[in-house]
């Protein structure tokens, strides 16, 4: 699993089209979140093949000890299969990222998702200081 986690100040996404990539994708319910999050931790995250509940345990400890380093309360996550070339299937990877919201849930902060298989335009206005961008890789 590989994430970009970015300290924002605003990250909004607008849905373009479905994704007819890979093969067998399934486009999640349009009418949930809106893709839109200021002052926020922005997780752009990938699943992998080989991921599995191990990887994503880690990645969510990972946003959380992120988001209170940087003292945010709002964290925006975003599928974003753009960050590897060894790709989950679309099952897996759908799953892994409910999977997620469903942990994210569950916490203090305040949570919202940019839709899983859609073509997005994205607009994101990071912040500059050091650790605002963090890349990480989970195996």
């Amino acid at each position: 699993m590989r994430a970009l986690l970015l300290h924002t100040n605003r990250f909004e996404s607008r849905l373009v089209e479905p994704s007819s990539r890979p093969v067998a994708i399934e486009p999640e319910d349009p009418s949930g979140s809106n893709g839109k999050m200021t002052q926020c931790l922005s997780v752009l995250f990938c699943a992998e093949k080989d991921d599995a509940t191990k990887q994503l345990v880690d990645l969510y400890h990972e946003i959380l000890k992120t988001a209170e380093e940087l003292g945010v309360q709002n964290i925006l996550i975003s599928p974003f299969v753009h960050l590897s070339s060894s790709i989950a299937s679309p099952a897996k990877a759908k799953a892994l990222y409910e999977q997620l919201l469903k942990k994210m849930a569950e916490t203090h902060f305040a949570v919202a998702s940019s839709h899983f298989g859609y073509h997005k335009s994205l607009l994101l206005d990071i912040k500059g200081h050091p650790g605002a961008f963090r890349y990480r890789e989970f195996y």
